[in-house]
């Protein structure tokens, strides 16, 4: 197969699956894409399930990633904004900082220290988080494609079947069906 044929049934393949140019381009060998070019129907199936799939993951990913930046905002947090102050409070001299420590019951170094070991343990906590929802998604991911592989294997199974105990024109005719049906519902909508 040259690279232009291998380019267009490429393209076929994209339109009738949602999957990425790139992604089927650097995938597929030229036995894939051929057989791949011949069930494009079968792949228009599941496009709508692949589409609606990427879908729900980037909403996912979209709202863990803004409740990890809200979590992370510097003036949404109180240790941050105690900190900030304490900076201020100990950058003065003499009786100003003391007064400035004691209006805020600060001027045990125990409580100082206590207060740095907070904003550790916060600091920690964040990491820990973000970690969390890294390894969640991922795992989530890894799901999804796992169970679109078995969704692809169930379906050249169905395909196999019917060819096999049925013929390869009752799956044509079943194929042509399907893809009248997927026409319709297009136009429709």
């Amino acid at each position: 197969m040259d690279k232009k044929e291998r380019k267009r049934l490429i393209r076929q393949i994209k339109e009738a699956s949602g999957i990425a140019l790139y992604a089927l381009e650097e995938k597929m060998t030229d036995e894939q894409v051929l057989e791949a070019s011949q069930n494009l129907t079968v792949l228009s199936l599941v496009k709508s399930s692949n589409t609606y799939n990427r879908y729900c993951q980037g909403k996912k990913t979209e709202e863990a990633n803004n409740r990890l930046k809200e979590f992370l905002k510097p003036e949404n947090s109180e240790i941050v904004k105690t900190g900030r102050w304490l900076l201020k409070a100990l950058a003065k001299k003499g009786d100003d900082r003391k007064q400035a420590l004691l209006e805020q019951d600060l001027v045990h170094k125990e409580d100082y220290n206590n207060t740095v070991v907070g904003m550790r343990d916060t600091i920690e906590a964040i990491h820990d988080a973000d970690a969390q929802l890294k390894d969640e998604a991922q795992q989530n991911i890894r799901r999804l494609e796992r169970k679109i592989d078995q969704l692809r294997k169930q379906q050249e199974q169905v395909k196999q079947y019917i060819r096999n105990n049925y013929g390869s024109s009752t799956w044509k005719a079943i194929a042509q069906t399907f893809e009248i049906e997927l026409e319709d519902h297009r136009e429709s909508s």
